[in-house]
């Protein structure tokens, strides 16, 4: 309590120095506050700047409401309320309205996140917002020819982003620029801020103390257009790092071991924030490492409290300045002494090991000691096929120079990697500065294949030809997530996910069992020898490189650009809105398809070579739910039509009943929607006539993406109710009973028995249920304007 009182005293005092000076302060010409500087958020942008007295002053407003000491994600949110004083603040329960400092897009939720600015009619956004090409670009042979390709072959929607970007006042990055997360990180992120990102990884930045968000595309349109964003307020969980890091244990490894510890649903509805002595051992990008892998335990966003490491990385990108004026704030880019957090993780970084994580989970935790004796256990394929560094995840200099100290050790061995290999530049900075200073030379004499800097095979963007579809098989990636055929869209690959250290050394050997801890390797000579643990830099000696200048700012004058859509094109399509819901019960709906067990968005809207199709929503639709299993038969993309007996894929399915005016319900399992904050997951099931989507639970970003589209996502109140319910009956949802805090009555009637009702929970607040009402929150938004 006691900093808590300090800090409300100072507040005090400077509002009573202000009153005291009256007329005196209103003529001085010289700002008495160090928060009163101007410092711009980036070197791009001339007028967006850093508003930290903004954010002291709604802090000071909460304190005094809540007199208690707080968590630094805490700050952070309130410091970035709409109303400090009006709104209801409890964790875990209200909804804060909440003032983003940016906006950011890749390019495959950005096509339907600008159609859907461009709806609401506005000239230009109104918070600062930038697009990154990055999404759209297979790795088939190496960067600069693949990059060619994509920039071919997506040529009408790069022109559509570019044009839309220079006519809206939208900061434009090319192709090849990077990874939106590595761009963001390097250009963008600064402690304190508050970011929304169309992308489940956006956590990223919190490596650099910012409380980065993954949103739908219809929450970024909110920003865009001036409208508070709404997020449940997250509860927070603490993880204290103690000890140090060394060795073979990287900052990777700090959360494969949270994610073993909490599972993918352990984070659902929290912040996580680490802090501690042992976060000082950690380098600012090997936080950014942590906090963007957060994603896959299911957390709103995790974060860092700001240090020197933080600090040094904003010097060594031009920036400090930033870093200056963080200093003079940083009393609140930490927790309050005496933080109280929900629930409590406690690392030695001294005594973590090493860990792998998977197959087809990332919670699948194992140290190395264990891990050759697992897979053994389970049968999962002892040859090592593919091992693939980089990402968003893993691709800062100190990660590719640590990886490049263990190829180069192997070639001083006479050896080279086994198993194929690719390397994945996070960034053009990134790859013009590995180029400069020798690691990509030393990755392409081991045999790596050196990709474009783009998402790649993470994201399924991988024409993989080295094995056939459904044979089984295993890879090593330093990617974030590993879902069954999420990298090369085969289900019988068994990915494995680690850090680039385990991933290069893994290689070398081309096998699962290897330990390179413990283990000895045989040189061209066939002598023994242990590989050396890995070294490497934080940050580059002759600072970075910025490489190819692959940035588009918005023109001076936006009077004249034209926005480029084809009427014919079969990649973008102008939105229609939705209809408005008709204020009736809905009766005798049928089920479409009774999900049983996991499924994440990538179930709901595949990526992979549907991403040509983000921006046509009639089009992508035909990938709605084809990765869902049904528990009818236990099959994907097999139901039956209720209406002509005959069985036939889903989104072929939801089209018939469609035409027939006949709406429709998913059901599904736990954690409904994990997974990458996939907008089309929740556009396409309303595009083909779903009502509601009715589970046990859903993931956080997901829920709130149907709610933006007019669809009812309910839970079971009771969860067991699930088991009750079978795929041919058919239901009434009681949709007049929606009420904030008010359960709704699901009317069940199977196909042989007797009609029963099931209570479903839902979350909606009462601005949620006018979005239901209007048919959507772009409606409800057009319609106010």
């Amino acid at each position: 309590m006691m900093a808590t009182r300090q800090l409300m005293g100072a507040a005090r005092s400077r509002a009573l120095g202000s009153a005291s000076l009256g007329l005196r302060r209103s003529m001085a010409t010289v700002s008495d506050s160090p928060l009163d500087k101007k410092v711009r958020q980036n070197n791009w942008e001339e007028g967006n700047f850093i508003n930290y007295k903004k954010m002291s002053e709604n802090l000071a407003i909460v304190r005094s409401r809540l007199n208690r000491p707080l968590a630094y994600a805490e700050k952070i949110l309130y410091s970035h309320l709409d109303d400090p004083h009006g709104q209801d603040i409890e964790r875990g329960k209200s909804y804060l309205r909440l003032r983003p400092d940016r906006v950011a897009c890749q390019d495959a939720t950005a096509q339907m996140a600008i159609l859907q600015f461009m709806s609401a009619g506005m000239p230009a956004v109104a918070n600062p917002s930038t697009v990154h090409c990055d999404h759209l670009i297979e790795a088939q042979i190496g960067g600069p020819k693949d990059l060619e390709r994509a920039i071919s072959i997506n040529k009408e929607v790069y022109d559509f982003l570019a044009s839309a970007c220079a006519k809206y006042n939208i900061g434009f990055w090319k192709p090849g620029s990077g990874i939106i997360h590595q761009i963001l990180f390097e250009n963008y992120a600064f402690p304190g801020g508050l970011l929304i990102g169309t992308d489940s990884h956006t956590p990223n930045a919190g490596g650099l103390g910012m409380a980065a968000i993954g949103v739908g595309g219809a929450d970024a349109v909110d920003v865009m257009a001036n409208l508070p964003w709404e997020l449940k307020a997250p509860k927070v969980i603490g993880v204290k790092l103690t000890g140090a890091i060394g060795g073979w244990t990287t900052p990777k490894d700090v959360i494969l071991k949270v994610a073993g510890i909490t599972t993918v649903k352990g984070g659902t509805g929290a912040i996580v924030e680490y802090f501690g002595e042992g976060v000082n051992s950690l380098s600012a990008t090997g936080m950014a490492t942590i906090c963007n892998m957060g994603a896959e335990i299911g957390a709103t966003t995790s974060l860092f409290p700001f240090n020197d490491r933080m600090y040094d990385y904003l010097k060594a990108t031009k920036r400090t300045e930033i870093g200056d004026f963080a200093r003079t704030y940083a009393k609140e880019l930490k927790a309050d002494e005496g933080a109280e957090y929900d629930q409590l993780i406690e690392i030695n970084l001294s005594e973590l090991e090493p860990h792998i994580n998977g197959p087809f989970t990332p919670d699948l935790a194992t140290p190395i000691s264990k891990f050759a004796e697992t897979a053994k256990k389970n049968g999962w394929p002892e040859e090592l096929k593919v091992g693939l560094i980089g990402s968003c995840t893993n691709s800062s200099y100190e990660d590719m120079t640590r990886g490049a100290s263990i190829a180069r050790d192997a070639l001083n061995h006479g050896i080279k990697a086994k198993s194929l290999f690719t390397v994945t530049p996070g960034s053009e900075q990134i790859r013009a500065t590995i180029a400069r200073d020798g690691q990509l030379q030393t990755f392409e004499e081991f045999g790596g294949v050196v990709l474009a800097n783009a998402c790649g095979p993470c994201i399924g963007q991988w024409d993989r030809q080295d094995v056939k579809k459904g044979e089984a098989n295993s890879i090593i990636s330093s990617y974030n997530r590993n879902f069954t055929g999420r990298n090369d869209g085969n289900p019988a690959t068994h990915s494995f996910v680690a850090s680039p250290d385990l991933v290069v050394a893994m290689t070398i050997a081309g096998r699962l069992s290897f330990n390179p801890l413990t283990d000895t390797l045989k040189d061209k000579d066939g002598k023994d020898f242990k590989l050396s643990p890995p070294s490497g830099d934080g940050l580059p000696a002759g600072g970075y490189d910025p490489g190819q200048d692959t940035y588009q700012a918005p023109p001076a004058d936006r009077s004249t650009v034209q926005v480029q859509v084809s009427p014919s094109s079969d990649r973008l399509q102008i939105l229609s809105p939705f209809q408005p819901w008709d204020g009736k019960d809905a009766t005798d709906l049928p089920i479409l398809i009774k999900c049983q067990g996991k499924t994440t968005t990538d179930h709901i809207s595949m990526a992979g070579p549907w991403l040509k199709y983000r921006g046509h929503l009639d089009n992508i639709s035909n990938n709605m739910l084809i990765g869902a299993i049904n528990e009818a038969n236990g099959e994907a993309n097999k139901i039956k039509n209720v209406t002509t007996g005959e069985w036939d894929a889903v989104p072929a399915v939801a089209r018939d009943y469609k035409a027939k005016g006949i709406k429709w319900v998913v059901i599904g399992d736990w954690n409904y929607g994990e997974g990458s904050s996939r907008e089309h997951a929740a556009l396409e099931p309303r595009h083909l006539g779903g009502l509601a989507i009715i589970t046990r639970s859903f993931a956080r970003i997901h829920e709130t993406n149907l709610k933006k589209q007019g669809m009812l996502p309910l839970t079971f109140s009771d969860p067991a109710d699930y088991d009750k319910i079978k795929p041919e009956d058919k239901v009434d949802v009681l949709a007049t009973e929606l009420a904030v805090g008010q359960p709704i009555t699901l009317r069940v009637h199977p196909k042989d028995g007797k009609t029963f009702d099931i209570k479903l929970s839902h979350t909606f607040n009462e601005a949620q249920i006018e979005w239901f009402k209007n048919g959507s929150a772009l409606n409800t938004m057009a319609k106010k304007a």
